[in-house]
């Protein structure tokens, strides 16, 4: 067997040619592509990391400076008081209350949820859910945002009978978390 000469010789190398190509291509030339792609965005990656850290190392001073201006006794003005989860539990439940009541509500339900240790601190949280008009789901929220020892609010669900046609007085129903810190007596392990 013989193989062809003139055009279809030509035809054939050239197809052969290009098939050639082709398989250099696909083993060889698109992986590597491949990998340098892959190691650019890595390092973008890196490098947008590393510029983030040094923001934030930038910043360590000025927050040392603020930690050493606080007064040695404002740890206890922003912890629960509480020698154990369900009594730092019931002081942030009546505090709650309080506040509530401040405010011209009364929670259709409080759940105290399971404590957790986040660092040095335990914490303690509450869901509660509520009914009122928007007024006074402001004046609760402000009066958690004020309150002593410190709260934060976190999940907060709201829901409105017709929400595209709100109307002054309209009942609206809040779920919220509401979070509080105790210090953790505990020794570390």
């Amino acid at each position: 067997m013989s193989l062809p000469t003139g055009w279809p010789g030509r035809l054939l190398a050239l197809g052969m040619t290009c098939l050639l190509l082709a398989a250099i291509w696909l083993a060889a030339v698109a992986p590597l592509a491949g990998w340098y792609d892959d190691r650019a965005d890595a390092l973008a990656v890196q490098r947008e990391r590393t510029r983030h850290m040094e923001a934030l190392a930038a910043l360590l001073p000025a927050l040392r400076r603020q930690a050493a201006a606080v007064p040695p006794d404002a740890e206890h003005v922003a912890l629960l008081e509480g020698d154990s989860d369900p009594v730092a539990g019931a002081r942030l439940q009546e505090r709650m209350q309080a506040i509530a009541a401040a405010t011209g509500l009364t929670p259709s339900s409080i759940e105290m949820l399971p404590a957790a240790q986040v660092g040095a601190y335990r914490r303690i949280g509450l869901r509660l859910s509520v009914a009122a008009d928007w007024a006074v789901l402001i004046r609760l929220l402000q009066g958690i945002q004020q309150a002593t020892p410190r709260m934060l609010v976190d999940d907060l669900t709201l829901r409105a009978e017709h929400p595209a046609a709100p109307t002054p007085g309209q009942t609206i129903t809040a779920e919220l978390t509401v979070l509080a810190f105790r210090a953790d007596a505990r020794p570390r392990r």
